[in-house]
């Protein structure tokens, strides 16, 4: 199955390679246990501590499992999985342009998730759109905490409306991030009460309005009030940056 490698320079990459490429075309399937390590040192005509080397590289790529006593397995990658790592890449992150380039990624796709929304939403959607607007509405003003969750949520029924599990994926951790930015916003603008209400109503007239062409199946009208509301996100992260 496998070429034994002869050259000396890089053996861990190339046998990390090599057995990369045998997943992905299926000679292992996911929760099957690969060769031992005695059998790759045999294979590949290398030492143990190339072989090591190898595996643990594929185990910080998420391609393996290392079970201590049973052996090496390979991964049961899943959407799941693969939400989870980048959810955990950019909790951890230190990039001070992370939440810049999300809120420009954000501005890419929703525009155009709000559009098809239009198109594909059903009743059930409409009800729970309807049930985020009044629960924003009576919102206490002060409790920030709450207002992200319920703005975070009327992104993700726009999401949920289209039943793209690769959307998903690619969307899930930017609007983890959402509440993190507004935190951030009022923190480092020192707003005013007055100020906290008139941001408020600005995003409940675009909620509203993105809301009213989605359930009017007015898909031009809900990628343009999505586009502005998105303007409006990426002016205020702005000005707190600048401050």
């Amino acid at each position: 199955m496998f070429t034994p490698i002869k050259k000396r320079e890089s053996l861990s990459v190339h046998v990390g390679a090599e057995l990369t490429k045998a997943i992905r075309q299926g000679k292992y399937q996911p929760s099957e246990k690969i060769p031992t390590e005695h059998e790759l040192c045999s294979i590949f005509n290398v030492s143990r501590t190339v072989v090591r080397e190898a595996i643990t590289g594929l185990n910080a790529k998420g391609i393996v499992d290392i079970r201590k006593g049973s052996g090496v397995y390979v991964s049961e990658m899943s959407i799941k999985n693969a939400s989870e790592s980048l959810n955990l890449f950019f909790g951890l992150s230190s990039d001070q342009d992370l939440m810049l380039h999300a809120i420009e990624t954000r501005a890419m796709m929703e525009p155009m998730i709000a559009a098809k929304s239009a198109s594909v939403r059903k009743d059930e959607h409409i009800i729970m759109l309807q049930d985020n607007l009044q629960k924003l509405h009576k919102c206490p003003l002060e409790d920030k905490t709450k207002e992200a969750e319920l703005d975070n949520q009327f992104h993700r029924i726009l999401l949920d409306c289209l039943d793209n599990p690769v959307l998903k994926l690619l969307m899930n951790p930017i609007y983890n991030l959402m509440p993190q930015f507004k935190f951030d916003v009022f923190a480092k603008t020192k707003i005013t009460k007055e100020n906290m209400a008139q941001e408020k109503e600005k995003m409940l007239y675009y909620h509203q309005m993105i809301a009213n062409a989605i359930i009017d199946e007015d898909a031009l009208n809900a990628e343009n009030f999505m586009r502005e509301h998105l303007k409006v996100t990426s002016k205020n992260y702005l000005k707190s940056i600048e401050k």
